[in-house]
């Protein structure tokens, strides 16, 4: 079969981490294929990125397994009480210690406890490569990958292109890397969402009008977790999917993604919470086009 010229790229190497796979896409590729090679890369870049500032996620996951074990599964709500008690003396202690007491970790820290909170109550805030509409299968090819530190992430699909790429020596800071990690995060999230075959922007359109104004807190947070289970939200995920049932869950998972970063609420390593933690901290804008003329929200 000819190839389309489309493709997809991932390499890393740094501290003992090594990775690179390459997808080749052609006429017969199925584009779930595609969204779950986007979706590994996102699974092998958003815990790194915790675990490269300092974080010590296992500690995490210890104290998060503890403060869900009598929590009823699969309800969103739950995590309300999480973020409720994330001031108080027995968080701030697990805070403390899995930052080694470094006040620039301690969001993340914040930040990875409720997303582990989630994962231990069988809860998603991305689409997951375990998701129904994949078969869990890899179909790409491991490469040869880079020969000095640095990260990679190319790709073409279409009109979508996407470019980021960092070399890192000695006097590269971890943040630095964090910060390349989660911008590869953020553009993998939505793309899959979109080749999936999810209608992004029907979410995106309803999260911004029934969430108008909110600022985080807890009341609001209850507002969202509520919201997921109402008529007018299935009514929205439904068209969302263009008939697709299969993809119900999946899009579920994506509005309430878009929901938690328009409350501002941070489940991973986000680039503004690092740049207001590390103040000298400069991100560099994406190489590549995003598509034509029409405006598309940056990857």
């Amino acid at each position: 079969m000819a190839e389309t010229g489309d493709s997809l790229d991932f390499m890393a190497r740094y501290n003992g981490w090594v990775v690179s796979r390459s997808l080749v896409v052609t006429p017969s590729t199925n584009p779930k294929d595609i969204a779950l090679f986007l979706i590994s890369i996102r699974e092998d870049v958003d815990k790194r990125a915790f675990q490269i500032l300092g974080i010590d996620i296992k500690a995490i996951d210890a104290y998060s397994e503890k403060i869900t074990s009598k929590l009823p599964k699969g309800s969103y709500k739950e995590l309300v009480g999480i973020y409720k008690a994330l001031g108080s003396p027995e968080v701030e202690e697990i805070v403390n210690r899995a930052s080694g007491a470094r006040e620039e970790l301690k969001p993340f820290a914040k930040a990875y406890i409720l997303r582990s909170a989630l994962e231990k109550m069988g809860l998603d805030h991305y689409i997951r490569s375990s998701s129904k509409p994949f078969s869990g299968k890899a179909v790409w090819k491991q490469g040869s990958g880079l020969q000095s530190d640095g990260i990679v992430f190319m790709a073409k699909y279409g009109d979508w292109v996407s470019v980021k790429k960092m070399s890192i020596t000695k006097d590269t800071k971890p943040e630095e890397v964090a910060a390349h990690l989660s911008s590869i995060r953020m553009a993998t999230d939505r793309k899959a969402a979109q080749i999936l075959g999810i209608d992004t922007d029907v979410l995106e359109a309803y999260a911004t009008n029934f969430m108008g104004t909110m600022r985080k807190s807890a009341a609001n947070l209850e507002k969202i977790t509520n919201a997921l289970g109402e008529a007018e939200a299935m009514k929205e995920i439904e068209s969302s999917c263009k008939g697709d049932k299969e993809l119900g869950n999946a899009a579920k998972t994506y509005l309430f993604s878009v929901m938690l970063s328009n409350l501002k609420l941070d489940l991973e390593v986000s680039p503004e919470t690092l740049m207001s933690m590390f103040p000298g901290l400069k991100i560099p804008k994406p190489k590549g086009n995003f598509g034509g003329k029409k405006k598309k929200k940056a990857q």
